[in-house]
């Protein structure tokens, strides 16, 4: 009997793992799929923008230009009114709740945006119109130029639709914040070590710091750092002074403060150059100051006045230096900006969620689930923080949003830890947790059941006809995984409706219709509606897993159908 069980055992074990085999090749096709789509989407010129789009923030354009990744508005007369941007394909793997969204970005000829106006979305439908109807959100970047929006620590995201919302803004910072290279076509050779001799006499090496490309570093003999060298090009290349721009070097000691500025290559009259070039008391004007400093600077305030016999020359060098000092600054706050954006976004309702998931395992593992009072309260908990409060329930419309764009670990760290206790749970454990003690829909149908006297009992032939419809919603998700369809998941279940200040009809019906017939049906809709329970049943490990049923043949099926839309 005990060699019969261990190979019952090893058997099960066999064929659950090439069940969950079956799932993983699901979703790394349709990964895979929606790479090859994007790629494909990329190769190809950037969709136009539809010029009446465009005449929110430009009333008098009449026509679109394309210039490199942005397009020209012009009016009638061809004047230029200023730009548009948009987001996608660059940002495209930046995901909210299920996918990307592209958006519009308007910037007026003096180089400050208008606003931002979303053109098309892969994610849920309910929550980008939530972050449609918040103008506040929309119009936070107004009046900032590209170095200020790119450079901003935060903006508050919209509730209701937060993870859409804060996605948004992620694809706007990084749209916004491309800086231009430390590269320069004016300039393309490096400071040469006399340039680094003549602001630190005993300087015996310079080298290229690798994480800021426009500074260079200056060693001592006994290869002690002394000093940091800041060049003003490329930021400051298109700062012409009589005849044409000049590159300078700005020499920073140990502290972080100028202690010489020496001039380099340049296109301007070369009599004027070395006017300003011998010109000790001008060059020892920037002296003393930090970067923040020389940012800020104000030449007209500050009396700085020309070198004379070289004015234009002398002072496009000083605008030169605090230009280069600005664009360094700006780069420092959008490198902080995206330190503090690569981290998890992890906040209280990340917290709370983690809280109740960890209630939920120990309840559901544990004896203290026959406890009537100890499961009423986890029930309630579910249904008013889970569900109403944090508005996090698994969909399909989220796993296949991941499976295309992947995990968003960053900005929903709670909903990973739910997918993860929901999906690997049942594996090792036997037991489909979230459907019983993590579901907020399922805890709300548990506390209607049998609450009336009277019950319905579905003919066999009906039953057996619902039983296969959460299938064949699975066979739709995966159809539309594959091909990327401009349709949205969430109204075929009824989670979205918990979010009831962004859900649709479609959602609010289907969990209305589900809970009164769990008046007469128990638990109607997880038995014959629900997809996402039937994919978390399939992944279930337990004694008869070694059986292989129909819903292994569908699974087959569904990465049949998979495979051909890979090839089609």
């Amino acid at each position: 009997m005990s060699g019969s069980r261990g190979t019952g055992g090893r058997r099960r074990v066999i064929v659950h793992a090439v069940r969950l085999a079956l799932f993983a090749a699901i979703v790394v096709l349709i990964h895979r799929q929606y790479a090859r789509l994007t790629a494909a989407k990329l190769s190809q010129p950037q969709a136009p923008i539809d010029i009446s789009l465009v005449h929110r923030f430009f009333p008098t354009a009449d026509s679109l230009d394309a210039d490199g990744k942005e397009q020209i508005v012009r009016d009638a007369s061809g004047d230029r009114l200023g730009s548009v941007l948009q987001t996608s394909p660059v940002s495209d793997h930046i995901i909210g709740f299920s996918g990307p969204t592209n958006v519009m970005i308007a910037i007026d000829s003096g180089g400050r945006i208008l606003g931002v106006e979303i053109l098309s979305s892969g994610d849920t439908r309910d929550h980008v119109r939530r972050v449609r109807e918040d103008s506040s959100f929309l119009a936070a970047l107004a009046g900032h130029t590209r170095d200020e929006a790119s450079a901003i620590a935060k903006i508050d995201a919209v509730s209701g639709a937060t993870l859409t919302s804060l996605a948004i803004s992620e694809a706007v910072m990084q749209r916004l914040g491309a800086r231009q290279s430390a590269g320069s076509l004016r300039f393309p050779n490096p400071p040469a070590f006399t340039d680094a001799g003549r602001l630190f006499p005993s300087a015996a090496a310079l080298s290229q710091d690798e994480t800021r490309p426009v500074w260079w570093i200056v060693k001592s003999a006994q290869g002690e750092k002394i000093g940091s060298i800041l060049r003003t090009s490329p930021a400051s290349d298109n700062i012409v002074g009589y005849q044409g721009p000049t590159e300078a070097y700005v020499g920073f000691d140990n502290t972080g403060r100028v202690i010489g500025v020496s001039l380099g290559a340049s296109f301007d009259n070369e009599p004027y150059v070395t006017y300003v070039r011998d010109d000790d008391y001008f060059l020892a004007l920037f002296n003393d100051l930090d970067i923040e400093k020389l940012a800020d600077l104000d030449l007209q305030q500050a009396g700085v006045e020309g070198v004379s016999g070289a004015t234009m020359t002398s002072m496009a060098l000083a605008e030169a230096l605090v230009r280069a000092a600005q664009h360094e600054q700006a780069a420092q706050l959008a490198a902080a900006a995206e330190q503090r954006r690569s981290r998890w976004n992890i906040g209280a309702h990340d917290c709370g969620t983690a809280a109740v998931i960890v209630a939920g395992l120990v309840i559901g593992l544990t004896r203290l689930r026959a406890r009537h009072t100890v499961r009423i309260a986890l029930q309630l908990v579910l249904i008013a923080y889970l569900g109403l409060t944090a508005g996090n329930l698994l969909s399909m419309a989220m796993f296949v949003g991941w499976a295309q764009h992947g995990i968003a670990w960053r900005t929903a760290p709670g909903l990973v830890l739910l997918a993860a206790a929901a999906l690997l749970i049942p594996i090792t454990t036997r037991r489909n947790i979230y459907c019983s003690h993590l579901c907020p829909h399922g805890a709300a149908q548990d506390l209607l059941k049998r609450r009336l006297s009277r019950q319905w009992q579905l003919p066999k032939c009906a039953a057996r006809a619902l039983i296969l419809l959460p299938a064949l919603l699975l066979v739709w998700c995966v159809a539309v995984g594959m091909l990327s369809l401009p349709v949205s998941l969430v109204d075929i279940e009824p989670f979205d409706a918990w979010v009831f200040r962004v859900a649709g009809w479609a959602t609010i019906t289907i969990a209305v219709v589900g809970l009164v017939a769990s008046l007469f049906i128990p638990m109607a809709y997880c038995r014959y509606g629900c997809p996402t329970g039937a994919l978390l049943k399939f992944l279930r490990y337990h004694s008869h897993s070694d059986r292989w049923t129909a819903r292994d043949w569908i699974t087959v099926g569904l990465l049949g159908l998979a495979m051909c839309l890979l090839w089609t």
